[in-house]
């Protein structure tokens, strides 16, 4: 009785030794594989790819590690909604690994790499596994030689966590030596072991080594998975404790490569620049971010406001007419307005002018600014007669009482009216005197129409304005002069010779004495060369009080010629030596007129 009790307790030990040993062989990873994405048309080879790697990789790592089933996903994807065969994104994935309580799970794409089909995975630790990695493989030929290529390398990732899990268990307790230990062996099994090289990052920092011992630690890991956030993060913040911004930035926009469409850590990013006044490189990735996640509201927002305080013009306008062209309400938002006007105004960008005036004129028709506005976007389109009615419109609805706004109506017509020199050439050659005539008139009417925009300038108390209207009737007269419209010139050019008369003897120095310099010129050539009309009229005549103003016209010519001759000597000479056979007339004219005044 005695033995068989012995018997029985002997091979009950045995049984619960046994269990035990069974107990421990059982796995505490789990390991999710899922699709790689693909083209439409690889769609169903990563399904058979993913399926054959599976069963592989299950056999090769059955005592290390648990790999979910395709049985066990199929139930949790159709419980989500999804068929059986489906190529899940990043998102997606993430979400069902964290359903299915898995310690890592292996995703990534199928790319053609020339000819070759070439698998991109990545292996994702999301409960400190130790199985972290990224890698690359060509296809061999068949789906099973594919599947075992990629089954081979992750089993060698699958045998090293084990070491890198040992290395975070010892580091946790302060068992720095014996993490580094771990590390190791790691690291003798694959010597690109991201986890490994993380550990020894993780116990570099717990015994508070310099910044660099981490920084070419969290590096080295980067061999094994070059998209690995935390490397990145280490390597961004050892940068950082070492006082280089710029490189730690670098190291954040190398981990967003790796994940390009999480919009926060790209504006995160940009704002990092931001602050390093770097907006040409901010604006930059989140261009590269609005490509990728087009009409993303908060993204075009922080493009926008960088670019402008960075005062990148052609980005700002860019980001401005994305922003109205997804909410119409802008168009209503004066402040908006102001901004876009302003950007495009600034760049400049006469298409976006238009378009941002056009809007703001449309909601506020009354609004003298926006008219302005719409008036200079005309002008820099070379739409001088729309610009001229816009302005006017605005001047009417200031009653007339803006003076800036009358001058610029005048300097509008001033500056883009043009003599067509070749049509003039053209006629002077055929001997057409009378078109000829009618071309002169026409332009010279064309300008003449600045003239009651300009008295408010040349009557105003304002020393600018008033120096203002006189530079445009400078330009104006050189202008319809040059154009051989004598007639009208000389009108232009006596009045603004009276507006610009010397204050005194010494006003012979400045602005003022500039434009009178080149007035006097041109005065005295329009002077000369329409005097004989009037001449002959007061020959006909016979009337000393035209004979006087005959003769005070001489002298005034005179003394304007003698004033601009430096401008032209030789035309001005010229006009002289005209002067002087009519001055030469005078004295007859006065005694067979018997006139006394003067």
């Amino acid at each position: 009785m005695r033995q068989f009790c012995l018997v029985v307790a002997l091979i009950a030990g045995v049984a619960g030794s046994a269990s035990a040993q069974l107990a421990v062989q059982v796995p505490d990873q789990k390991l999710l594989v899922l699709a790689l994405t693909a083209a439409p048309a690889d769609s169903a080879t990563s399904i058979a790819l993913a399926d054959a790697l599976r069963d592989r990789i299950a056999q090769l790592a059955k005592y290390k590690v648990l790999v979910i089933t395709k049985a066990k996903l199929c139930e949790a994807l159709t419980a989500s909604g999804f068929p059986c065969d489906v190529l899940l994104d990043e998102q997606q994935a993430r979400q069902l690994a964290r359903f299915l309580s898995v310690s890592a799970y292996l995703t990534g794409s199928l790319t053609h790499r020339d000819a070759t089909l070439t698998a991109n995975v990545r292996v994702i630790d999301i409960s400190s596994s130790g199985m972290a990695a990224g890698f690359s493989i060509a296809n061999p030929g068949t789906i099973p030689a594919f599947a075992e290529a990629i089954a081979q390398r992750l089993n060698t990732i699958i045998r090293t966590s084990e070491q890198v899990r040992q290395c975070t268990t010892s580091r946790q307790s302060g068992a720095f030596a014996r993490a580094l230990s771990a590390a190791q062996k790691a690291l003798v099994i694959d010597p690109t072991s991201a986890g490994a090289n993380l550990c020894v990052a993780t116990v570099y920092e717990a015994q508070r080594m310099p910044p660099d011992s981490i920084i070419a630690a969290s590096t080295r890991a980067l061999k094994g998975d070059p998209c690995n956030s935390t490397a990145w993060e280490n390597i961004a913040r050892g940068w950082q404790q070492k006082g280089d911004s710029l490189k730690s930035i670098d190291a954040f926009i190398e981990q967003l490569a790796c994940e390009p469409r999480n919009s926060n850590r790209r504006m995160q990013i940009a704002q990092l620049l931001r602050q390093m006044k770097q907006f040409p490189r901010a604006v930059e990735l989140l261009d590269a971010g609005l490509k990728l996640v087009p009409g993303d509201q908060q993204m075009l927002d922080l493009k926008v406001r960088i670019a402008i305080e960075g005062s990148l013009w052609k980005p700002a306008v860019e980001g401005l007419s994305e922003q109205i062209a997804h909410d119409s309400a802008l168009g209503k938002d004066t402040t908006f307005l102001n901004t876009a006007i302003g950007a495009a105004q600034s760049v400049p960008d006469t298409q976006a002018l238009l378009r941002f005036t056009e809007v703001a004129v449309r909601n506020f028709p009354n609004s003298v600014r926006f008219l302005k506005a719409r008036g200079g976007a005309f002008e820099m389109n070379s739409m001088v007669d729309s610009a001229v009615a816009i302005y006017k419109k605005a001047l009417a609805l200031e009653q007339g009482n803006d003076v800036t706004l009358s001058l610029l109506i005048a300097k509008t017509i001033v500056d883009h009216a043009q003599y067509d020199t070749t049509q003039a050439r053209i006629l002077r050659e055929r001997h057409d005197s009378t078109a000829l005539r009618a071309l002169q008139q026409a332009f010279a009417e064309k300008v003449d129409s600045a003239r009651p925009f300009l008295h408010p300038g040349l009557v105003s108390a304002d020393t600018g304005q008033k120096l203002t209207a006189a530079v445009l009737m400078l330009t104006g007269g050189s202008k319809i002069a040059q154009a051989n419209a004598y007639d009208r010139s000389y009108i232009w050019l006596d009045t603004l010779l009276q507006v610009v008369a010397p204050r005194s003897p010494a006003d012979t120095v400045g602005p003022r004495h500039q434009i009178r310099l080149n007035a006097s010129f041109w005065f005295g050539l329009s002077s000369v060369l329409t005097l004989s009309k009037p001449y002959q009229d007061m020959v006909k005549s016979k009337n000393c009080d035209q004979a006087k103003a005959i003769h005070d016209r001489l002298v005034r010519t005179r003394t304007a010629l003698l004033y601009g001759e430096r401008v032209h000597p030789p035309t001005a000479r010229q006009m002289l030596g005209f002067l002087t056979q009519y001055e030469q007339q005078m004295p007859r004219v006065k005694q067979a007129f018997k006139c006394r005044n003067f």
